[in-house]
């Protein structure tokens, strides 16, 4: 829908100006071209153009402007010459709490930006907070605050409200999984996958090459020797930065630091339902951490625009024009492949033919659309990438049995409910209705075309019924107001001749589904045979 799509482009051109006025704010040169790359980004089109990523762009929306609010609370920084903070209250209260306000609505809408009060720890660390640079005046100097007012202890219930809304999303989370057992690998793994996480968004932040919905997968076993040279590079990185702080690295350091904290609720240190995709990385999920990042690179360019040199103007705005029309031209056909999600799923596939997601969605939708052998073949190789998930083996079956290949089908149902019986948490779910119901009409059918060669009817055919039956009303103890079942079953005892027993169940048919004609004629024509 046209509205959906407007409101987070609307959000996504206010986060982009935020992102301005906020650098702008802390006196970041180049400000106005972070928010420019910020709103136009490739990566981020995945957060603006996809409608179910709203709550990444309400989350950042408020989350900049508890920030601003944050760095607002304690008056603002004047050059020389005029009033400063001294002159003015040491908190502005209404700020403080407007911040803090804002910081739970940030947590309501998504709870990732959990890494925020770090975030102002870092920033008022960087700013000098409380603490005289040695060496000279700061363009960013604020005066020694009192002990109460010390960052640690204005941030306490940021943390607070951190620390509750996580758990409660860790908790949320283990229960939304359900009957997968997401693998992240033990601790070493994890570490090692995180460290080159953080070099790959990194990486496509700065070089946003063959974007796609879900990537390729990750390992998930013991690390080989050189894959820890991520994180011994990393920690190099750190280190650098770190020792050279009280120099002009010291905004690099900050910035780097903020790139990786803002990274750490999506690294897969801790289970979270995305890794059951088999990837670790994600387009939406980069969406907060790059901030940071593009303000030290358009700090960086604004450095070089103010060298004397014309040549160094001249090759500052050329690159800069360059890299924006091709970032901007790049979003712009990004959003093509959003446009619904046939477009999404193709363009998945090609890039990454293993992704099981994309082909389970091709699958349903191409069970939709009546075109059963392409569904069949997207069902069976989403089966193959992920055999232990028993919706996909039941889709298959689905599709199977559409092209009367009832017997492949029929095995496909037995493996969903052998899958989906083995974990107490989904053994009498409606899910475990749906797929016995689904096997009973397969039984039902090919028990029908057993019996064709009666009379007599085949062993084999009353085999067929008696567990069609068995199945559907198993089926209705788990899920009892289903009419299209109380039907299914009322008319194959009908059949059966065992009409008492299928009275009952065309009669809860007519009172879930009034307009029902097959099972309203069934029953009239069972109550006829006793006038």
């Amino acid at each position: 829908p046209i509205c959906y799509h407007v409101v987070n482009i609307l959000l996504q051109i206010a986060n982009a100006l935020l992102v301005w006025r906020l650098l702008k704010r802390l006196n970041i040169p180049g400000a106005w071209l972070a928010g420019l790359i910020f709103g136009i980004h490739p990566v981020h089109v995945a957060s603006v153009a996809w409608i179910s990523e709203l709550k990444n762009l309400l989350a950042m929306f408020f989350a900049l402007l508890s920030v601003l609010c944050f760095l607002d609370s304690r008056g603002r920084d004047g050059p020389p010459g005029r009033p400063s903070d001294s002159a003015r209250p040491a908190v502005a209260p209404y700020r403080y709490t407007a911040s803090l306000v804002f910081f739970a609505l940030a947590l309501l809408s998504k709870t990732q930006v959990v890494f925020l009060p770090v975030v102002l720890l870092l920033c008022a660390w960087w700013r000098g907070f409380g603490v005289p640079p040695s060496g000279g005046q700061s363009a960013v100097h604020l005066p020694r605050p009192r002990k109460r007012g010390t960052p640690s202890v204005r941030t306490l219930p940021f943390f607070l409200l951190a620390i509750v809304l996580g758990l409660v999303t860790l908790w949320f989370q283990s229960r939304g999984i359900g009957e997968e057992e997401i693998v992240i690998g033990a601790l070493p793994r994890r570490i090692v996958n995180a460290a080159t996480a953080i070099w790959w968004y990194a990486g496509h932040l700065f070089v946003p090459v063959r974007l796609m919905a879900i990537y390729p997968n990750w390992r998930f076993d013991s690390p080989l020797v050189f894959e820890w040279l991520p994180l011994i590079a990393l920690i190099g990185v750190l280190t650098a930065l770190w020792h050279w702080r009280n120099r002009e690295t010291r905004g690099a350091f900050f910035a780097v630091a903020c790139f990786v904290v803002a990274l750490l609720p999506v690294l897969g240190l801790v289970r979270m339902a995305y890794v059951r995709s088999g990837t670790l990385v994600a387009d939406h999920l980069q969406y907060f951490a790059d901030v940071p990042l593009l303000a030290l690179f358009c700090a960086g360019v604004a450095y070089a625009w103010n060298q004397r040199q014309r040549a160094a103007k001249f090759a500052t705005a050329t690159i800069v024009t360059l890299l924006v029309g091709a970032m901007g031209t790049y979003a712009f056909g990004r959003t093509e492949v959003y446009r619904n999600e046939e477009t999404l799923w193709q363009d998945n596939l090609s890039k990454n033919a293993d992704a099981w997601q994309a082909h389970i969605m091709m699958a349903q939708r191409r069970f939709k659309q009546e075109r059963y052998a392409e569904a069949a073949y997207h069902a069976g190789r989403a089966s193959e990438l992920k055999p232990e998930l028993a919706d996909i083996h039941n889709q298959l079956g689905l599709a199977y049995c559409r092209l009367e290949r009832f017997e492949e089908g029929i095995a496909e149902y037995r493996k969903a409910l052998q899958l989906k019986e083995a974990k107490p948490a989904t053994a009498r779910s409606a899910g475990v209705a749906k797929i016995r119901a689904n096997l009973a009409n397969a039984l039902a059918i090919t028990a029908n075309h057993l019996s064709e060669s009666g009379p007599p009817v085949p062993d084999e055919a009353t085999r067929r019924y008696d567990e069609a039956v068995r199945q559907y009303e198993e089926s209705l103890e788990l899920d009892p107001q289903q009419p299209a079942i109380h039907r299914n079953l009322g008319m194959l005892l009908a059949q059966l001749g065992r009409y008492d027993e299928a009275i009952p169940h065309l009669r809860a048919t007519l009172q879930m589904a009034p307009n029902e004609p097959a099972a309203r004629e069934t029953l009239e024509a069972i109550e006829a045979t006793r006038r």
